[in-house]
């Protein structure tokens, strides 16, 4: 059982799930849920969101079916030819229920998750007002539970409980938004053509002078064993580091590979995000990697466009996007042309 499918099912543990209109509301809470946090990240693309309304639906559907009852239908018998010496009596009306009823078809054919309440279920009109009362101190902690369960969905999706898998050589992969792949960087090789990279160090620990810490967050020098180090924390806000113009324009209309060498704190892991701003030459995208304690290379490259950046770029680090202000030790960011 999935993590969505037992928030469900736990949802409708916490009230009469044989009552049909609090089943609904249940689902109604689920669906809001998704609904928002579809809303709340732009980088969405439709192929995910329908995917995601799908496997969605799909549970509702699955779970709807288990509290239809399948039974034999009822025959309703001729009625009886009238005695005229007795008063008449009114006929019985026999409800026909009906074998193997789906899942109400709002849920399964419904366009969008994003509908209104009204858009997806049926009036509940024919429920006396004063039953619903009891169910809104319920329903508080049904919404709650709904919206954990869509984001402990949505990061089993994106591989965030993954194991790193250290069978491959390959270099951990940057990608946007919620995608990301956990397994450990790569060795550095050499630059094309087998001679050794020109490395340009952009930062040490020796000058913390070319950092920025924004307010709500820390940047502070320390060193151990494997040597200095800066530690950064926020709560989501992203630390700056200089990039000279001189080496901007060193490497306009070319490539280039830039390196930051880190780690997390002692018996922790984080997920960090970077960022770049080269003035004129643009940026580098939205990098993410979940970072262990030991210490490593974090690489990304790209193609400089030519021409003058206009002014000293910077590369943005959030040590735990998370917003838990999880630390990261930063040894060194460095550049070299491809």
């Amino acid at each position: 059982m999935d993590s969505i499918e037992r928030a469900i099912r736990d949802a409708l543990a916490k009230g009469d799930a044989s009552n049909r209109a609090y089943r609904e509301r249940v689902y109604r809470s689920v669906l809001a849920a998704l609904d928002r946090a579809n809303a709340s990240n732009p980088d969405l693309t439709l192929d995910m969101i329908e995917r995601r309304q799908n496997a969605l639906k799909a549970h509702i559907t699955a779970i709807e079916r288990e509290y239809v009852p399948a039974v034999e239908p009822v025959v309703e018998a001729p009625a009886a030819a009238p005695d005229p010496a007795a008063a008449p009596l009114p006929e019985p009306r026999i409800d026909r229920p009906i074998r193997n009823e789906p899942a109400p078809a709002r849920f399964a054919e419904e366009e969008r998750i994003g509908a209104t309440a009204e858009d997806r279920l049926a009036p509940e009109g024919d429920e006396p007002s004063g039953r619903k009362r009891p169910y809104a101190a319920m329903f508080v902690a049904v919404t709650f539970v709904a919206a954990l369960a869509i984001g402990a969905w949505w990061a089993s999706e994106t591989g965030l409980f993954g194991q790193p898998d250290t069978s491959s050589p390959n270099p951990p992969a940057e990608v946007e938004a919620e995608e990301f792949d956990p397994g450990g960087p790569p060795p550095l090789g050499p630059a094309e053509g087998g001679q050794p990279r020109d490395w340009v160090t952009l930062f040490s620990p020796a000058d913390p002078s070319t950092v920025v810490a924004p307010t709500g967050a820390t940047a502070t020098v320390g060193e151990d064993d494997a040597g200095a180090y800066l530690e950064i924390r926020s709560g989501g806000e992203a630390v700056l580091f200089d990039v000279p113009a001189a080496v901007l324009q060193s490497l306009a209309g070319g490539g280039a590979v830039f390196d930051v060498v880190a780690r997390s704190e002692e018996g922790d892991e984080t997920q960090i995000s970077v960022s770049c701003n080269f003035g004129e030459l643009g940026d580098c995208g939205r990098k993410r990697y979940l970072v262990g304690y030991e210490i490593a290379d974090y690489l990304f490259d790209i193609e400089m466009p030519r021409g003058s950046p206009g002014t000293s770029g910077t590369i943005a680090i959030v040590p735990d996007v998370s917003g838990g202000k999880r630390a990261l030790h930063v040894f060194e960011i460095r550049v070299a042309a491809q």
